[in-house]
């Protein structure tokens, strides 16, 4: 009994610490792989069997893009108002109904007008989970939380798109329909385990006897909040790392590198290894705004000499250097964007409000999203247009944006500093068992 002992206390500390934290991360993978059977063959269902050409489509997800980050914020303030588990049920249902509405589309306005009210929850979803767990986790178990929450999505997304290939492989309607109602059904599971979740919301404001609010007022919106605006830019530039991975890669490494095509498959697989199994691991190291800081400096130096190794792939003559210099280049990055992750949600966590979180969080991933929906057009233009110097470009950009990010989360002044990890959440409805 004694030699089993070690290996089950190895077990249990290598999950989540928490049972809030626990359900939190099986959500992540729950949805992540609905998330992943849907973007498998949802281009493929629009432009097939929807009457969507490849033009209508991108420009139908772009305004939908457009849509979504500009109702990120208000739905923060209803995460405030209202609790982030109560708008994150309210956004499952709408998430379930909007997937399962798209199997009715039929032409560009269709599309976007159905793309639009569901990426008004879609986009809200990162931020909302994020102030859930910073609402129910404190301490070092919260940034461990999220670390989880990265990599069971990994894993997710590798499974669902497994699955999804069985929809491409058969080639027809019905199967792919059926990844869309996989796709709802898993938010309908989702909301099962968010109802087991204990209602917390942050303590109302101390008011004076004049009703004003101690001790400092109302709380500062973020877009006036200099300190917080430089971080959310920079992070936004910081994480065109996903971009490089997701987009640029395959489309560097077939079109400017004497790599075999191969790589892509052997390279992308290492970072979603990588990732999973070192994301939490690396949350240990950043416990403050202080080691986040030195974090994001950090992560901005090896995303830089990633990029210096992509240049140099696209120079190599002789595959196996281009090879070689690929892998570097891919490692090196894969590190800064365990770094960087880590980092950007200690410093997000750490410069909002307790009574604003949910807006504030809200607001720090409208950088995100910015990246995510114009970086991959960004770099692939760069890159287009000056080859293996346009690394060279983006390699000095990643300093800029740690230093832009140094602005926002250097010391502040102590009247206006907010401990982080302060919050003290009142439950006001504890519905979970």
């Amino acid at each position: 009994m004694s030699d089993r002992t070690p290996w089950r206390t190895r077990l249990t500390s290598a999950l989540p610490a928490t049972r809030e934290s626990r359900i939190i991360a099986a959500n992540a993978l729950v949805g992540s792989t609905g998330t992943g059977m849907f973007l498998a063959g949802s281009a493929l269902y629009f432009t097939r069997f929807a009457g969507l050409t490849h033009i209508q489509l991108g420009l139908g997800l772009a305004i939908a893009g457009i849509v979504g980050i500009a109702t990120t914020v208000p739905m923060g303030r209803l995460a405030d108002r209202f609790g982030p588990r109560n708008v994150l049920l309210f956004a499952c249902v709408w998430r379930a109904v909007g997937y399962l509405a798209f199997l009715n589309v039929d032409g560009f306005t269709e599309f976007v007008i159905t793309a639009s009210l569901l990426y008004v929850v879609d986009r809200a979803g990162q931020p909302l989970n994020q102030a859930l767990v910073g609402r129910l986790i404190t301490g070092t178990e919260r940034n461990r939380t999220m670390g989880f929450i990265r990599a069971l999505r990994n894993v997710g997304f590798t499974v669902g798109f497994a699955v999804g290939g069985i929809a491409l492989t058969a080639g027809t309607a019905t199967g792919f329909r059926l990844l869309f109602v996989g796709n709802a059904l898993s938010f309908l599971v989702i909301f099962v385990f968010l109802w087991l979740l204990p209602d917390v919301r942050a303590a109302a404001p101390a008011t004076g006897g004049e009703g004003k609010e101690k001790p400092g007022g109302p709380v500062v919106p973020p877009l006036r909040d200099a300190r917080f605006v430089a971080a959310t830019a920079a992070n936004g530039v910081l994480f065109l790392h996903d971009a490089i991975l997701t987009v640029v890669l395959p489309l560097w490494i077939a079109e400017h590198t004497r790599s075999p095509i191969w790589m892509i498959t052997v390279l992308v697989t290492a970072n979603t290894v990588i990732t999973v199994l070192a994301q939490v691991r690396v949350t240990r190291h950043i416990q403050d705004l202080d080691s986040a800081t030195r974090a994001t400096n950090h992560s901005a130096g090896l995303m830089s000499l990633a990029c210096l190794a992509f240049a140099a792939s696209g120079v190599a003559d002789a595959p196996g250097w281009t090879v070689a210099a690929l892998a570097a280049a891919v490692l090196l990055l894969t590190a800064g964007e365990l770094l960087h992750s880590a980092s950007s949600w200690e410093i997000s966590f750490a410069m909002s409000p307790d009574a604003a979180q949910g807006r504030y969080l809200a607001f720090f991933n409208v950088g995100f999203s910015a990246a995510e929906i114009a970086g991959p057009a960004v770099v692939l233009w760069l890159l287009s247009t000056s080859g293996p110097l346009g690394w060279l470009v983006l390699a000095v950009a990643f300093p800029l944006a740690a230093a832009l990010s140094w602005t926002g989360t250097r010391a502040r002044p102590a009247s206006a500093a907010e401990p982080s990890g302060s919050d003290t959440p009142t439950v006001a409805n504890a519905t979970g068992s």
